[in-house]
Formats: structure tokens, sequence, C-alpha cells
């Protein structure tokens, strides 16, 4: 070995141990999987795949490929890095945006009659609202020549051999930094070429070979780490055996926007009818009560069925065995599972649109309700559904916040996930789920049940997304099925696939949930099992009559305020008129020059708000999670000028705007006071 090969050898291993001292105390998982690695491969355990190779005549480092017998960088690294060096920019390519639409030009204005209350109105008051910013700053999002000032977030896709990244960090200088790699052999291999440490000095997730569970918490823990610098966030790809890291980063990006539920349909909707149906003093349902003491279902197997396409499989089973379980069931199915012969023990609702009113609960169905059956609704929920259900065992439960000082709340995309957090917090042992499925019929492309209440769609299970455009409810993607290796799904259900698993999450350590779905997602903590391998005789007929669920679910509601929650609302009532509304005044009349400063005058707001009231801080953070993103977008220019106008115009939309929505929080609250 001459001078200069041992002079490299030396270098190579004082890399490698900085980075494993490096990753000991920064990811030390990561840390233990490559120091299992190398002790294996010492003890040939494992035999090594691939080897670094320092190529003489091009002056870097290439991986050679010992099972295919080809260099992953075809000998030429330095050509490779140079361009993956040269390929990053503070331009607008190689960038995910995640600015909301509502910014863009559009030639006509909507029109808005929020009294129909429909899902529709209250997006076109949000495009309204959010036109009033991109037309003071002129900025409709059509720039593609955009130059960026600062870099805010940066994703390596794939690392080789790394030897692009320090230069890459050193040029770009984020705040942030992810990695994806899909071999820790590779990895391990570059622990040896490139020093990681310049990314741990702002900040670094690894994701390397890990499963589709853990990318995906990591991808969301990255993405909540500073949730306002995500409205811009560039990356470097290493090739096309990466590109599933990539797809899955967009759509989990998709899936956590703010404007899934708007912050006026947080307002207008659920405060709203929430306050609302406190004045008409409905039953509300207690969860921290109910968490603590409530055990009538405790060793009652739970039967919970939902919309998805394999209630249709079951519907005969569980029409000959209801009577083992306590079976619940969402509003939309409720109208079938009774035309099938099936009584319902409990039947939750979510919906905010009174059509559904006609369509899941018509006057000839709810005649049919059983004695014993109770329905559980959310505060969204159409008031005239609940007149229609009120003398049938109503109890409302509040989603998001709660006025009655509750800890634990319920939330979630949809009213699959919602009813699975409510059986949560009801103590108990055993749920069996059907129709849970969040996919799609894996032959036919239906979305739901046939005659489920919400409606069925129908999706092209061939259709391939080759311009890279995401559509909540057409863009086809693959997921760990429940029994099968993959399913086909679509973001939307993606979206409540990842709430049920953080539901989950925190489940009692006691209760196990079995989902006997055949073609749904899995779901991370749960159980799958065949239907056909229940040993239904060990299931016992029950009592319905004797159980009296209804009785025992009574005694944990409350219909009204207690003083003291209605002199704290009045006080907060109070703060909101005076000391609130002062300081926006002078919020108006003060001095910003510029919009980092303005911005960090806002951010301290909002967190005030959130220690002063949380119902108040989720309206203004969805406000803010749709706003700053586009701000920060529009001034993170090179070419930027008049700053300080720019910075005065958007205050005064921003005063404005926020003022409207105090007022009206304060007319809802009022009500309850």
């Amino acid at each position: 070995m001459t001078q200069a090969q041992i002079q490299l050898q030396n270098a190579l291993t004082t890399t490698f141990l900085a980075n494993m001292v490096f990753l000991n105390e920064y990811d030390n998982e990561l840390y233990q999987r490559v120091e299992n690695l190398s002790r294996m491969i010492e003890t040939g355990e494992y035999q090594e795949r691939y080897e670094l190779e320092f190529v003489m005549e091009n002056g870097d480092f290439d991986v050679f490929d010992k099972v295919t017998n080809s260099y992953l960088y075809g000998k030429n690294p330095k050509e490779t890095n140079d361009k993956l060096i040269n390929r990053v920019d503070f331009s607008s390519s190689n960038t995910i945006l995640n600015i909301e639409d509502f910014f863009k030009k559009y030639e006509y204005s909507p029109s808005i009659d929020l009294s129909k209350e429909n899902v529709g109105e209250y997006d076109s008051l949000l495009q309204k609202n959010m036109q009033e910013f991109s037309t003071v700053l002129n900025d409709y999002l059509d720039n593609p020549l955009k130059k960026y000032k600062s870099i805010e977030k940066f994703v390596f896709f794939g690392v080789l051999t790394g030897r692009h990244i320090a230069k890459i960090a050193q040029k770009v200088d984020a705040q942030a930094y992810m990695v994806f790699e899909k071999n820790l052999e590779i990895f391990r291999l570059s622990l040896f070429t490139v020093d990681y440490t310049i990314l741990g000095q702002k900040g670094v997730i690894f994701s390397i070979m890990d499963d589709t569970i853990q990318v995906e918490n990591k991808i969301i823990q990255f993405l909540e780490l500073s949730r306002f610098l995500n409205y811009s966030i560039k990356y470097c790809d290493v090739g096309e055996y990466v590109k599933d890291y990539a797809n899955l980063f967009v759509v989990i990006t998709a899936s956590i926007r703010s404007s899934l539920y708007s912050y006026l349909r947080y307002i207008y909707v659920y405060l709203n009818r929430t306050t609302k149906y406190i004045e008409d003093a409905y039953d509300f349902l207690l969860l921290n009560s109910i968490k603590k003491s409530f055990d009538t279902l405790l060793d009652i197997p739970v039967l919970y069925l939902a919309a998805g396409p394999s209630l249709d499989e079951n519907i005969k089973w569980i029409e000959e065995n209801q009577d083992r379980f306590f079976i619940v069931t969402i509003g939309s199915v409720y109208k079938k599972l009774l035309n099938n012969g099936i009584k319902v023990d409990l039947v939750t609702t979510l919906d905010e649109q009174k059509w559904l009113e006609r369509r899941q609960f018509p006057e000839t169905i709810v005649e049919q309700t059983d004695k014993n059956t109770v329905f559980l609704a959310s505060t969204l929920t159409h008031e005239k559904i609940l007149k229609r259900l009120n003398n049938k065992n109503l109890t409302l439960f509040e989603v998001f916040s709660s006025f009655f000082e509750e800890r634990d709340i319920i939330d979630g995309f949809s009213i699959g996930e919602v009813t699975l957090h409510l059986l949560l917090q009801l103590n108990i042992k055993n749920i069996y789920m059907i129709g849970l499925d969040l996919s799609l019929n894996q032959k036919t492309g239906d979305t739901h049940s046939s005659e489920a209440g919400s409606g069925t769609r129908k999706v092209d299970l061939k259709s391939k997304n080759e311009n890279n455009i995401l559509e909540d409810r057409k863009t086809v993607l693959k997921v760990k099925g429940n029994k099968e290796s993959f399913v086909s799904t679509i973001p939307i259900f993606y979206s409540s696939i990842k709430s049920v698993e953080n539901k989950i999450k925190d489940k009692p350590k006691y209760t196990k949930i079995y989902n006997l779905s055949s073609s749904g997602a899995f779901f991370e903590g749960t159980i799958p099992k065949d239907i056909s391998k229940i040993d239904i005789e060990k299931f016992v007929k029950i009592d319905k009559d004797r159980l009296d669920f209804k009785k025992q679910l009574k005694r944990f509601t409350k219909n009204s305020l207690d003083l003291e929650e209605k002199d704290a609302y009045r006080e907060k009532i109070a703060i909101l008129e005076n000391e609130i509304k002062i300081y926006l005044e002078e919020l108006k009349n003060s001095e910003h020059k510029t919009y980092e400063e303005f911005k960090q005058i806002l951010i301290n707001f909002l967190y005030f708000i959130k220690d002063f009231d949380y119902s108040l801080f989720i309206i203004f953070f969805k406000y803010y999670e749709i706003v700053l993103p586009y701000l920060s977008y529009h001034f993170n220019d090179l070419r930027l000028n008049q700053e300080y106008k720019k910075v005065l115009k958007i205050k005064g939309v921003f005063i404005s705007q926020i003022t409207l929505l105090i007022d009206d929080y304060i007319l809802c609250i009022k009500r309850v006071v």
C-alpha cells in the first residue's frame, strides 16, 4: 500500500469514526443499526454487496455493486456529483411548493351565500379573503423565474456516496434538513466519505432503510418542525430509485394542509353550531369522566361497521351474528344495515350538510330505530339532523376543542376515524372492525360500499400520475394492506389512515383492535384477522335490554356550563373586546420595516392567544397556516422591492381579517354565558 493510499484510508476511517460519534449522540437508533451492520460484516454474518472504490482518473469515489457487476456512478462520480451540486440553486426548480391555490388569479369572483351552509360557500369566502393579499401584493403565484433569497428547508432523496451533500449544505445553508436512503449498507459507506455533522449543526432527520410507517412518521416529524417554513422545500434526488420517497413526501405534505378543514368552517360551522346547541340545552358527552370510570362495554365485544367496500362482502355474516356483538356504525350505512335486518346499538354522525338528513336519516328509517339505539352526533352536525334524532336517545360530542373544559377531544378527517376515536374513550377490551377500509374496492375502484349514504365514487385503478399533480379523490396511491401486501387508495383516505394510526397509538394497553377487512388498508397497532377464523360460538348472546347502554351513558352528560365556566368566558370576552382590540390598533399604527420583523410579531401574538384561549388559537393557527406560507413565499425573493410599503399593505389586510374573526368569535361565545 502506497503512502497516498494509507493517508486516504486514514482519512476515510477518521471521517467514519467522527460520523459514528455524531450519530451516537444525535440519532442513537440509527447509530445502533450501523454499528450492528459493521459487526456482522466483520464476523462474516453479512456479505457486503457494495464496495467503496476510489476512481483515480476521476478523483472521486464510486460504489461497486458486486451483484450486478456495475458502478452506481458509472465510474464517473465527479461529473455526477458536480451535476447534483450545480442543479441545486435558489430558483423555483426542484421545489415542493406548499401554498394554497386560493392565491392564484381567478377570472371571476365567486358568489358567496353562507346561509346555504354548503362547504363550497366557505371555500368561496376563503378564496375572497386570500385574494385580498394577492391583490395588494400583485402576486398570483405565476412567476416561474423566481429567485429565493434563502432556502428554509432542504431534503436529500438518496445518498449514494454522499459526496454532494456537504457542498450543497454549504451552498443553501437551510434551517433544517432531511436525508432519505433506501439501503443501510450504502448509507454506511457514505459515513466514510461525507461529514454529516454539517447537517446536524442546523438540524437533520435521517430516514435510512425504514419501513413505510417509519418513513411516514419521520416525514411528519420534519414537517412539524417549524411548520410555517414548509411553504417551499427544496430537494436533491439521486435517481429514480428514490422516487417513492418523493411521492410519499408530497402526499403527506398535502395531507396536513389547514384548508382541509379551514378556519372559516371551524368558526362558522363548528363554533357557531356548538354554541347554539349549548344554548339549546342538548346533552353533551363528558369524555374525561367517561375515560375514568365508564365500564359498561369493558367485556362486551364491539363490532364497528363503517362504509368501506368490505362491508358488502360480510353483510350476511354480520346479520347472522349481530346478537353476539354490541354493534356500532356510522350514519352513512345505518339505513343499509336496517334494510338488511341488522339492529344497531350506537350510531355516530359528523354530517354538517343539511342534505344528508334526507339521505341518511329519512323519517321512514328513523321510525324503525330500536328503543336501545343511541345516537352520538358531533356538534358539526346540521341542526335538521339533530331535530330528526332529538327524541331518539341523542347525545352530542365536541370536536377540535371543548367548552366544557374537556381535556380529551375527538377529531379526525372523517367519521370513520372519529368513531374509532370515540370507541377508544369507552374503555372497550375488544373492537372488531369491518368497513373501515380507507382503500378502494380493489376490483372496481369504488370508494365505499353500495348504498352508502355519503355516496360512492369510482376511481380509475389504472390511472398513472404522470404529471405529478396530486388530486385528493383521484390520484391512486399504494399503501400497505390489512391482508394484502399493498392496496390502492387515494390521498384523502391516506390522511385518514394516518389519523387512525395516531389515535390507536394512544389506546389503552388492554384494548385489542381486530381488523376484519379483506382488502382494506393496514393500521399500525391493529390485528389483521380472517373473519372465517373467528370462533363465533365462544361469543355469548348479549341481552341489550339488561345492558342498558343509553342509561349508563346518560350519567356522563351535561347540558349547560357551570357558573365558573360562564364567568371564565365572560372574562375572555372582556379581554377580547378591550386589551386585544387595543393591541391590534397599536399594531396597526406601529412601524415594521421588514417582513421578517412583522412575521415574528404575528407569531408571538399567535402563541399569546394559545395561552389565553385555545379555541381562538385553533382559528388563528389555521388562518396563519394558509396566509403565512404565501406571504413568506412572496417576500423570500431576491428581486423584492418596496418591502416597507408591502408590509404596510399586508398588515392592513391581516388586522382587518383578524378583527372580523374576533368579532364573530365573540358573537358565538356570548351565547353560552
